[in-house]
């Protein structure tokens, strides 16, 4: 590896003192696939010294490709494209524009919080129990649905305390401040005659058949390594006898 001999050249010969800085510098000249396979490279080689106890932290873990990451613009395809115009309420708009576009799981809309959207960043942070957070960075089209939903909340409901990003006419005033119910996420993907599961499944494969980048689909959608090769194996039969660009 390029980034390792001139670490060496550095006279850095000790993994021990390898920094943050270090690593952000090896990254900031490169962009896009490139950026992606050396910062995968690098965090797997220091969590296997980690493992073996050759280091005692993981320089790399807490280095993100934020600058060089590159967002969905549209609706993904033809079929979905006019998708939105069939739903009025502002609500059911940014929620299925979450599942169409950034490939959310239903459950993962019920469980969200004001504070997890950052409209002024265009992060949305998907809180994962036992895992890390992941963070979606949405497009120009979603941060608009996601404004309208917020100036419609507020008009109805200016003195509602539940915290949570979704809510109804009967979670806004509730004390206990509840989440809304799964059929609520449901009832705008029924009306389109298309489950959310399905157009969550459309959208990841759509992503796998444009790029053939399983690190892509992970770092998109939060997907695991595993799952990511299966939709880029499914996008691409041919790369299954051969090795899958990282």
């Amino acid at each position: 590896m390029d980034t390792l001999e001139a670490w060496i050249a550095e006279g850095l010969t000790d993994p021990r003192e390898i920094t943050k800085k270090h690593i952000e510098d090896a990254l900031d000249p490169l962009r896009g696939d490139q950026a992606r396979r050396l910062h995968t490279s690098l965090r797997s080689l220091f969590r296997a010294l980690k493992r073996e106890r050759l280091v005692f932290r993981d320089p790399a873990r807490s280095v993100s490709l934020t600058s060089s990451r590159t967002l969905p613009t549209s609706l993904p395809s033809d079929r979905i494209a006019g998708l939105l115009d069939r739903l009025d309420d502002p609500r059911d708009r940014f929620m299925v524009a979450l599942v169409a576009i950034h490939a959310l799981l239903p459950g993962q809309l019920v469980r969200l919080l004001r504070t997890d959207l950052d409209r002024s960043k265009g992060l949305l942070r998907l809180r994962r129990p036992g895992r890390m957070d992941h963070l979606v960075y949405l497009d120009a089209f979603t941060l608009r649905l996601a404004t309208r939903w917020e100036l419609q909340r507020h008009r109805r409901w200016p003195d509602s305390s539940n915290p949570h990003l979704f809510v109804t006419r009967n979670t806004a005033v509730d004390d206990s401040a509840p989440p809304i119910s799964a059929g609520v996420v449901q009832k705008p993907f029924k009306r389109l005659g298309l489950p959310a599961g399905v157009l969550r499944v459309d959208r990841i494969y759509d992503e796998a058949r444009h790029c053939a980048d399983p690190v892509r689909l992970m770092e998109l959608f939060g997907l695991s390594n595993l799952s990511a090769t299966r939709y880029v194996l499914s996008a691409h039969p041919d790369k299954r006898n051969g090795p899958i660009a990282p």
